[in-house]
């Protein structure tokens, strides 16, 4: 017997203190609010089956009658410690059903019945410790049992739909094991002529606890027990003390097993959260680097339209060029471009993008749709919100056959004055969002960008005619107008000497004459073929150039040798070309005034230095030369330089007396992806 006692301690000892462990490591599974009360009912349970254990030694005087005192505190203790263990896992671990409020006042009656019954109890002829045994089981340990034992069962139905079988296996069992613990312990108690302790009771020394006179009576009474511990020893071949350890050791293992699976499923659950953290981060990293590539997107396309514009590219092919990416990069499904007539009474389509069409419009289309015209006249933007009244969006897309349901409209703004309106539609029911509505006025300031650049070409155009022809003018003046001053000066001196009767000054005279009229004539024949080469290459900038210098070469009688090798097209910018014309014009015109050259030979050819590509020309004559030191001080020559470093070019000259001179003038050519860019615009 003292051994089951001391197994029976160890086991609800051992409860106790995994309950602690458990409780100090923390965590958030079901029983963890019930820890403090399941650790205490292990501790008390266990020194009460130790005290047992001290008691079934022998008889030990004094000791003895204190080990009784702490059994009788012992015992009430632990079932209430039980108690509120098993109605907290009942009513914590999962919400109970809506008809348990009635519960309590249903039990109010018989339970104030049962304490008032227990109470007159203590007033029978028996010892104080059997009526707190056996009313502490009743109405504390038993039903503390059964709560416990339904609590595990409930928390087994729900671990079990959750698909947790293993918990819910350990759950199954923990909650037989307190009903079992109920009926060994909570039931079965000391035999006493009351109530349900004359029908399941056990007798430890039953002799000892009734007098004869006291057993003959439940005798007589029929009284004794029909299930106490003789019986059970004589049915089972065990002790009662054996099977309420066998009950014990079950809660034990169950429950003990039990906090073990839930931290095991605490770890799937953390293994799960960290797999939808690293989902979310990765959804996360998916979002950033397609904003990024966004970004990336729009920058290329910015800088690309900064560069055209730079470059001074035609303003019809730059607008078509941000329509287009516009309409992609806002995932739109139409763009329009629309332009304030100089009446400023009438909005007119200029520019769309369709799919893969793009193209300037010739035709007159008026815009007459009621909120972009709104737009402009608000000078504000605007963009259909979700679920937008897609039909008033009819007539913006200028396609029968297409709906528009979304719309984002941006005004353009020329010096703080309106000139029209861009817009994007889509043909499903996206909406548009205010970051669509920036990007888009984003590509709005580049068209107004485009169309001032576009402004500006055409006064630098003006410009340039107009210092052309002041060019021409003060050639003109320095040249033909001194030439025909001259002439007149010398048929007066003619005249003079005629009458004089001078005939050989006379013929001196016409000689240098006919010299005047040579060089005046050669002006007038480079001035008009600078002219045509200059404005009219439509037959290709190279071939211009080849035709200009061989005609060159026939009006001057300067033997002009002329070598290409570029391996195709020059790949220079609009701006670029025209300055390389002029600087060759300005070379060939120094030779024929300045060099006094019989031949000259100019070199176009591509050069390649660390990625970076150049079209040299150079222009070598076996004239006179010049000292290259004062060269400062030749305007020609300072203006070819700064025509070479406009375009981001390099000019240099050498030249010896007698040796002849040689101009080389370097420029980059446009990049890959400039080319590129271009070759997509014009096609």
């Amino acid at each position: 017997m003292l051994i089951i006692f001391f197994f029976y301690g160890l086991s609800f000892f051992g409860l106790g203190l995994a309950a602690f462990l458990r409780l100090r490591q923390g965590g958030d599974f079901p029983l963890s609010r019930q820890l403090p009360w399941l650790a205490a009912f292990g501790f008390a349970a266990g020194t009460a089956g130790w005290i047992e254990m001290f008691l079934s030694s022998g008889d030990q005087g004094e000791i003895n009658q204190v080990l009784n005192v702490l059994r009788m505190v012992f015992q009430p203790v632990t079932g209430l410690l039980l108690l509120k263990f098993g109605w907290g896992i009942l009513k914590d671990l999962s919400p109970l059903p809506s008809w348990t409020i009635f519960i309590p006042g249903i039990l109010i009656i018989p339970i104030a019945y049962v304490i008032t019954y227990a109470a007159t109890t203590f007033v029978t002829p028996s010892p104080i410790e059997i009526p707190i045994d056996i009313w502490s089981r009743y109405l504390l340990y038993l039903p503390g049992s059964v709560l416990a034992g339904m609590g595990f069962l409930r928390q087994w139905n729900a671990q079990r739909k959750l698909g947790f079988h293993d918990v819910s296996g350990l759950m199954l069992g923990a909650g037989f094991a307190f009903l079992l613990e109920a009926f060994v312990v909570g039931l079965v108690v000391p035999a006493a002529p009351y109530g349900p302790a004359s029908y399941y009771n056990y007798d430890r020394v039953f002799h000892n606890a009734f007098s004869g006179e006291q057993s003959s009576l439940l005798r007589a009474f029929g009284l004794t027990s029909w299930l106490d511990y003789e019986q059970v020893l004589r049915y089972t071949g065990l002790p009662i003390e054996f099977w309420r350890m066998l009950s014990t050791f079950a809660v034990t293992f169950f429950v003990v097993r039990g906090l073990d699976v839930f931290d095991a499923i605490r770890k799937r659950e953390l293994s799960a959260l960290q797999i939808e953290r690293d989902t979310a981060q990765q959804a996360a990293l998916e979002v950033q680097t397609a904003a990024r590539k966004t970004a990336e997107s729009w920058t290329d396309a910015l800088v690309s339209i900064s560069r055209r514009i730079a470059e001074l590219e035609d303003v019809d092919q730059i607008l078509m060029y941000i329509a287009e990416h516009a309409r992609v990069l806002l995932q739109s499904d139409f763009l329009g471009l629309a332009l304030l007539e100089d009446d400023r009474s009438s909005l007119n389509l200029k520019c769309y993008s369709r799919d893969s069409q793009t193209a300037m419009v010739s035709d007159v289309i008026h815009v007459a749709n009621p909120l972009i015209m709104k737009v402009i006249q608000d000078s504000q933007p605007y963009y259909t919100r979700e679920g937008g009244p897609w039909k008033d969006l009819l007539g913006v897309c200028f396609f029968p056959e297409d709906t528009a349901k979304a719309l984002a409209a941006v005004h353009l703004n020329l010096d703080n004055n309106p000139v029209g309106v861009m817009w994007i539609t889509r043909f499903s029911d996206t909406p548009y969002t205010r970051e669509n509505l920036i990007w888009l006025e984003c590509m709005a300031d580049q068209v107004v960008i485009t169309i001032q650049h576009g402004l500006m070409t055409a006064q630098l155009q003006s410009l340039s005619i107009t210092e052309e022809r002041a060019r021409i003018a003060r050639e003109m003046h320095d040249g033909l107008a001194q030439v025909l001053g001259y002439l007149n000066l010398q048929v007066q001196t003619l005249e003079a000497l005629q009458k004089k009767g001078a005939q050989e000054i006379i013929l001196e005279e016409l000689e240098q004459m006919r010299q005047a009229i040579q060089a005046a004539h050669g002006d007038v024949r480079e001035n008009i073929l600078s002219l045509r080469t200059t404005l009219a290459n439509e037959r290709g900038l190279l071939s211009a150039i080849d035709e200009y210098a061989r005609e060159f070469g026939i009006q001057t009688g300067v033997e002009t040798d002329v070598r290409i090798n570029t391996d195709g097209g020059l790949n220079l910018a609009s701006i670029a070309e025209v300055q390389l014309v002029c600087i060759l014009q300005e070379a060939l015109a120094n030779v024929r005034k300045h060099a006094q050259a019989s031949r000259v030979k100019v070199y176009i050819s591509r050069e390649s230095e660390q990625d970076n590509e150049c079209i040299r020309l150079q222009i070598q004559d076996d004239g006179r030369g010049f000292l290259v030191d004062e060269s400062s001080r030749r305007f020609g020559l300072q203006t070819m330089r700064e025509r070479a470093s406009s375009v981001g070019g390099a000019l240099s000259i050498e030249s010896n007396l007698g040796q002849g001179t040689t101009i080389t003038c370097e420029i980059p050519c446009l990049s890959h992806d400039q080319i590129s860019q271009r070759s997509a615009v014009l096609s």
